[in-house]
């Protein structure tokens, strides 16, 4: 995989659901399970997603393998929230 920039936006909504996470920066390649990521998590982080960019995601994105890293999940994410980093007020 190329090397993949997650977006500061995403990084903190992503970050509270890690428990396990240290304050650098995320990258593509970070394991969301071995960051402390379980099934709890990702239902609450479903939810600050969908609120913090104002979209719906469809259930076909919801599967194991969107949640194995960092990169995983933006990569099925930012074709939804294209455009919405760009507007500082969402």
């Amino acid at each position: 995989m190329a090397t993949l920039e997650i977006p500061g936006k995403f990084q903190e909504i992503l970050r509270p659901h890690l428990p396990y996470a240290d304050s650098g920066e995320l990258t593509g390649a970070s394991e969301l399970a071995s960051l402390g990521l379980d099934s709890m998590s990702i239902v609450q982080l479903l939810g600050d997603i969908e609120s913090s960019y104002d979209v719906e995601l469809p259930d076909e994105i919801i599967e194991e393998s969107t949640f194995a890293t960092v990169g995983s999940l933006w990569q099925a994410l930012s074709p939804l929230v294209a455009g919405t980093d760009a507007d500082p007020t969402r």
